[in-house]
């Protein structure tokens, strides 16, 4: 018997005329149902950023739009940097030097035409650092003249989804000057909040419907991170699409349903749980007898409580006339022994 109650007896005439119903305690699947919001973005292993390796002005633009599409090794624009002009410069003297000046056979000569080529090789590789083609190197051993710009190429085939930079501008290594994407794939990034977290698992299935496409979406949850969203305290889930028609396009909002199994456990109506500061009480009802008794409540799903303790199948609880009931039983308890009996 919970602390400050005491059983009481309703004759049947009462009970219908305070309004007295009553429900019985079953087991049942509770399944809440979920709905939340997510976008479509970028799917990040697709994706790469483009950024210069060294600093200098752009000279020339290729990819001037954002929506554009490139191939892997396409130029996107040119850059004219003063440390790449005098690299370029560099290396053809020392392929000149050793093209003008042949060495006699010996043992000095052997020496110093492997330090000569020791120089060609890392000059050689120093451009390559700097991200100048394979094709511009090779084009300045047969011409011979250097450029006063290089290409920069792009590292990967796909859509140009974000562009910064302008002729003419001044980059450096920091600089972000374009975003490439292949869109074939997508990802759906969805808000699941801290409260539905444990019922969330890898695979389960998930209804998305996007805005600006007709029919929904069936999809599975791909990847759960390991971490809650500070600002927003959302565990952000992720769906893996396929986009061949490039229909789905990153920035598109969408509405996520799922349905999150959480298990088969006693329900009791959350019209017969009594709320009483940390306390949950209902009021068992064997014929005109009611009981008082404190339970233990798990997750609320459609109007009902998942009953954790203090309650069995079969038993019958009040699901109205709660407050009669709850200030009759304390007063009940409060008269003592030989006190009047409730439903007067």
């Amino acid at each position: 018997m919970p602390e400050g109650y005491a059983a009481i007896t309703v004759e049947p005439a009462s009970a219908s005329a305070i309004g007295l119903t009553t429900a019985p305690v079953e087991e049942r699947d509770f399944v809440r149902h979920l709905r939340t919001t997510g976008v479509v973005v970028v799917d990040e292993t697709r994706t790469a950023h483009v950024h210069p390796k060294v600093r200098g002005w752009v000279d020339g633009i290729r990819v001037n739009y954002v929506g554009q599409k490139v191939a892997s090794g396409e130029v996107l624009c040119g850059i004219y940097s003063q440390e790449v002009y005098a690299a370029e410069i560099e290396y053809l003297a020392l392929l000149d030097r050793t093209h003008l000046e042949p060495l006699a056979p010996g043992e000095f000569a052997d020496q110093e035409r492997g330090a000569r080529s020791a120089l060609i090789a890392a000059a050689r590789r120093r451009l390559g650092l700097w991200d100048v083609p394979k094709s511009e190197i090779a084009r300045l051993e047969t011409s011979r003249e250097a450029q006063r710009t290089f290409p920069l190429l792009a590292s990967r085939s796909g859509i140009v989804v974000s562009k910064q930079v302008v002729d003419g501008m001044y980059v450096d290594p920091s600089a972000d000057l374009y975003t490439l994407s292949d869109l074939s794939r997508v990802w759906l990034i969805a808000d699941i909040y801290e409260s539905d977290v444990a019922a969330v698992r890898l695979g389960q299935a998930g209804r998305l419907e996007v805005q600006g496409i007709a029919a929904a979406i069936e999809a599975k949850v791909a990847f759960i991170p390991p971490t809650i969203d500070e600002p927003t305290r959302t565990l952000k889930i992720r769906f893996d699409l396929a986009n061949p028609a490039g229909k789905l396009r990153p920035g598109a909002f969408a509405t996520v349903t799922m349905d999150l199994p959480l298990g088969r456990g006693l329900a009791v109506p959350e019209s017969a749980v009594l709320r009483t500061g940390t306390r949950a009480i209902v009021f068992v009802v064997h014929e005109s007898h009611i009981m008082p008794r404190e339970i233990r409540l798990g997750p609320l799903v459609e109007n009902f409580y998942r009953v954790e303790a203090g309650l069995s199948p079969g038993d019958v609880v009040a699901t109205g006339a709660q407050f009669l009931l709850d200030s009759e039983t304390r007063l009940r308890a409060s008269s003592g022994p030989g006190a009047g009996h409730g439903g007067h």
